[in-house]
């Protein structure tokens, strides 16, 4: 049996460590990064000052929507029904529509185009007037600023919300050994961010890299994610929609 490693943080990998395991497959799962709540007081002050003004709402992952979630519940804030909300692929949609089911008002990137920043713009740039927006993007401490610069340049009032941090997850010992045996010969790997595959390579010194390291089949769900693996020395890097995850996985497991 073929095995495959997982890296994204939970919850986010749950679903798919569970299809992949009823289709037959050994999950290693091995989180390259670690995820907590972050609060700034003056940060939340300006957010509760502006929250009836906010037309939209725009969340970067489904950690951004799940972490917000929490955050607003603490707060008391509620969001209006006539706030769209904002995402930039069909995984964070899903988790919007979970933790607020009674939400109608949603945009995403057209399933023809790119699951990214980019084409969320052009959705919403499809979808509302823009001159009377404000809007409030959900995201990590750090991480790409495309959607704000293009906020910005098109002369929206916006506010930023960093509500959680990305850090390293430095495996221990126990982890260290999951990955060696998982190692021993050429697999599949899934990488789902540029952070987490920084986060992958960051655990190994560079003089002691694991045997088959670049050997392994390298799945990941973004265009720029796969030129950075490329970059990195990865050999053979497929890319696929997270949507189609666990029908190619199996497949490309038997190749």
């Amino acid at each position: 049996m073929r095995a495959v490693l997982l890296t994204r943080p939970l919850p986010c990998s749950n679903e798919l460590q569970t299809q992949l395991e009823q289709a037959g497959l050994s999950v290693v799962h091995l989180p390259t990064l670690t995820l907590n709540p972050v609060s700034h007081p003056e940060h939340e002050a300006q957010i509760q000052k502006h929250w009836h003004d906010y037309t939209g709402v725009i969340f970067v992952s489904q950690h951004a929507a799940q972490f917000a979630f929490d955050h607003l519940q603490r707060l008391g804030l509620k969001l209006a029904l006539q706030t769209w909300l904002g995402t930039v692929g069909q995984g964070t949609l899903t988790t919007l529509k979970s933790v607020w089911p009674a939400h109608t008002s949603f945009i995403a990137p057209d399933i023809n185009d790119s699951q990214d920043s980019e084409g969320l713009w052009r959705a919403i740039t499809a979808n509302v007037e823009l001159a009377k927006q404000r809007l409030l993007i959900v995201r990590a401490q750090t991480g790409r600023d495309v959607l704000r610069k293009m906020v910005q340049a098109s002369h929206i009032p916006c506010d930023i919300w960093a509500c959680y941090t990305r850090q390293i997850n430095v495996w221990s010992t126990e982890q260290m050994a999951q990955f060696q045996q998982f190692d021993t010969q050429p697999r599949l790997m899934v990488i789902t961010s540029i952070d987490g595959l920084k986060a992958l390579l960051a655990q190994f010194e560079s003089e002691h890299m694991p045997h088959n390291l670049y050997q392994h089949t390298l799945v990941t769900i973004h265009p720029r994610i796969a030129e950075c693996a490329k970059k990195a020395g990865f050999n053979d890097v497929r890319l696929c929609p997270v949507a189609d995850l666990s029908r190619k996985i199996p497949i490309w497991t038997k190749s």
